[in-house]
């Protein structure tokens, strides 16, 4: 079955282009846009990630603009890596061409890494990072001191990407341990530089977090914990959600491979490499959802190895072979993911859900940007007035929003004639907003007046009586109703708020 598909590098063009048309069609979701703000303020790290999806997006945004496509530069760069490196290791590994297409393939139909094709956020480069590591190991094997110093680069940017990364040194560590041929080099500087190099290209990373308290490496452990409670409520949930975003048959097909490899484990080195890099992951976040919430993407860089397994495995189990029937099923619903790529656009139909949107805002923008202008006239004072919403998310669309706006109207952003005024999220209303507590203070704001935008007003009125008790006046100014070719999505309210008391006023 395998043998029908095309050859390696026409799979890999169709890919690329599917992959492209997904960054372009595709909506720029909340947080995609929230880390476009972090790239409209350059630093080493910030509260919640490292810097590395910062710089992709400054990047891309520079050269393409701060549309979709240059938001999802970075992104898509790193997703053809990643199968490109994976396709490379298998040739390694010994995998003939319709192994190598088939892992193409299915590094884009599996709905997982589908996501780090086109989704601007720190796993794609993450899961770059991954399989690059992996392939240099390999190579290093035969003690080429130039895969060290690359496995060490790769590796310290990956912790620049997301601090999961730290698993490939767990990873490592293991290769180190129980691979005879990697053994023999501990006694050889090349693992000992990897380690410091990896450690030197994440110092900007460690010197923002030393500057700040080490805020971010505590928030991302010991405040995860805090709360935290046994159960298995978060078990369940985790590993239903990985078998839907893994794809079903995937979700069954990959623990088989794995006790296959696992029955290889001592004369087969590519089965230490497999499992040394795809079960640490797993089993770690399996135990921590026992006690907190792991979200569905965070397992993204596990299914690089899992996925390349599960080729290796299918590839060389000849019994599969017996059951044509079986390989049509599975490609046919594999191709599920490629088949919807038309529909892509249709997704600025659906109505978001708690916590996230994708379209509207720039109809939100330009009533904010009207009752801005109209706040100005009564105070008589220009750029006197800032803008606001409940959630970082919102601010981070609602800021993006407003640039693009402006970038419309012919100004020139980033000068001292910016006519961009500042867009703040809920630590206007005492609460803690993640990176927007980093960036204008809401205390430089007081006697300010303000645009409070609250999208989702339903069930959020405790929000509106937060910014009842921190401005002298609240009035609703308008409320929008959200359509998409005359489909109603969701709502809106815009406020006008007059004289900011500040974050710790509560009357």
């Amino acid at each position: 079955m395998l043998e029908r598909l095309p050859p390696p590098r026409v799979v890999f063009l169709l890919v690329a282009a599917a992959s492209a048309w997904l960054c372009a069609a595709m909506p720029v979701f909340s947080q995609e846009a929230y880390y476009w703000t972090y790239a409209q303020h350059p630093a080493l790290s910030y509260f919640d990630h490292p810097p590395m999806v910062a710089w992709l997006i400054w990047l891309g945004t520079h050269v393409f603009g701060d549309g979709s496509w240059g938001i999802r530069f970075g992104t898509w760069l790193c997703g053809l890596a990643t199968t490109a490196v994976g396709a490379q290791l298998l040739k390694e590994f010994g995998i003939g061409r319709a192994g190598q297409s088939a892992w193409i393939l299915l590094s884009f139909a599996t709905p997982i890494l589908t996501m780090t094709h086109f989704l601007a956020n720190p796993d794609p480069m993450l899961v770059c990072c991954w399989a690059v590591v992996m392939f240099t190991l390999w190579k290093a094997r035969n003690g080429g001191f130039g895969w060290w110093i690359l496995t060490g680069v790769v590796t310290g940017i990956g912790l620049l990407s997301k601090y999961t990364a730290a698993f490939l040194g767990v990873s490592g560590v293991l290769l180190l341990l129980f691979d005879p041929q990697l053994r023999r080099q501990l006694l050889r500087p090349g693992p000992w530089v990897a380690v410091v190099v990896a450690a030197v290209v994440f110092l900007p990373v460690v010197a923002w977090n030393y500057g700040n308290d080490f805020e971010s490496f505590r928030f991302q452990t010991e405040e995860r914990y805090a709360h935290g409670t046994l159960g298995v409520r978060w078990l369940a949930e985790f590993v239903g959600g990985q078998a839907l975003v893994a794809h079903p048959l995937l979700a069954v097909l990959i623990p088989i491979s794995l006790l296959w490899f696992a029955r290889r484990l001592r004369r087969d080195p590519r089965a230490l490499w497999l499992l040394a890099f795809g079960v640490p992951l797993p089993a770690y976040l399996l135990f921590t959802s026992l006690w907190i919430q792991v979200k569905i993407n965070w397992m993204a860089p596990a299914y690089v190895p899992l996925v390349l397994g599960l080729v290796v495995w299918w590839t060389e189990r000849t019994a599969l072979a017996l059951r044509p029937r079986l390989a049509k099923a599975m490609v046919a619903s594999l191709l599920l993911v490629p088949a919807a790529l038309p529909f892509a656009p249709a997704l600025r139909l659906v109505p978001p859900g708690r916590g996230s949107s994708w379209t509207g805002w720039d109809e939100i923008a330009v009533c904010a940007e009207k009752w801005e202008e109209r706040l100005d006239d009564v105070d008589d004072h220009e750029s006197n007035v800032f803008f606001f919403a409940a959630d970082y998310r919102d601010a981070a669309q609602l800021g993006r929003a407003l640039h693009l706006l402006w970038q419309q109207d012919g100004h020139h952003l980033g000068t001292e004639a910016d006519p961009g005024e500042p867009t703040l999220a809920q630590n206007v209303l005492g609460q803690r907003a993640l990176q927007f507590d980093h960036w204008s203070p809401p205390n430089a704001r007081i006697g300010q007046d303000a645009v409070f935008v609250l999208p989702r007003p339903q069930r959020r009125g405790e929000m509106v009586d937060k910014a009842r008790a921190r401005f002298e006046r609240v009035e609703l100014a308008e409320h929008l109703q959200i359509e998409c070719l005359g489909i109603a999505l969701w709502t809106a309210d815009i406020y006008t708020c007059h004289g900011y008391k500040g974050p710790d006023a509560d009357s």
